[in-house]
């Protein structure tokens, strides 16, 4: 799926997802989804289709080799509730501000709070694209300084031990933002913001650049 659709593809709301997730077997059957959206296909041959066996697993038509649906998922089931596999990877997935380890554990009612944080940390390494491709569409380029408050400066452009940061977000139409890149620039010349350019945005037709009166 190009762009995963809400209440179609995962569930807008907290009542949705407990509507759609009432017992053990729909959480298997929904991961299993998200493994082969267009049916079976075995990993170990290559063969589509199969049946699905009294304990939940695929059997392959034909090399016969079963499999389960959530094989190959850095968190398994069987090391966790199912349930809570699945609300965490939703919660990671869709929350517009993320979420946090402490929350999550009162959410899950898991009383270890490592636990809880070695799952978000898995999930959120499978986030990160394994190319790095540069930005596409729509992007707007800014620069910054990051760094806290500094005795004996005034405004917020005052350097003094801050680094300077080129940041990059695409924008989608008719709002939103997709993925962004943020690295710090050599100084605060025209060529080094183009050199960061170059470095994480593809050859765009929109790219803004919010530090210049020209956006093209």
């Amino acid at each position: 799926m190009a762009y995963p659709r809400a209440g179609k593809d995962y569930p807008r709301s907290q009542r949705e997802f407990q509507a759609w997730f009432r017992t053990d077997a729909d959480c298997l059957d929904y991961l299993s989804w998200l493994r082969w959206p267009a049916g079976f296909v075995c990993p170990t041959c290559g063969e589509e289709g199969g049946w699905r066996l009294a304990d939940a697993r695929f059997k392959c038509s034909g090399c016969g080799t079963p499999h389960v649906g959530h094989c190959g998922y850095h968190l398994r089931p069987n090391a966790h509730a199912v349930d809570g596999v699945v609300h965490s990877l939703l919660a990671v997935a869709t929350g517009k501000d993320g979420i946090s380890a402490l929350s999550l554990k009162r959410t899950l009612e898991i009383g270890s709070y490592q636990t809880v944080w070695a799952m978000l940390h898995r999930m959120r390494s499978v986030l990160v694209r394994p190319g790095r491709e540069r930005l596409a569409g729509g992007v707007e380029v800014d620069e910054t300084y990051i760094g806290g408050r500094e005795p004996g400066l005034s405004g917020g452009r005052a350097k003094g031990k801050k680094i300077l940061t080129g940041i990059a977000v695409e924008i989608h139409e008719p709002k939103g933002y997709g993925r962004c890149r943020i690295a710090p620039l050599s100084d605060a010349s025209s060529a080094s913001l183009h050199a960061f350019i170059s470095d994480h945005v593809a050859h765009t037709r929109k790219l803004c650049l919010q530090s210049l009166p020209l956006c093209g």
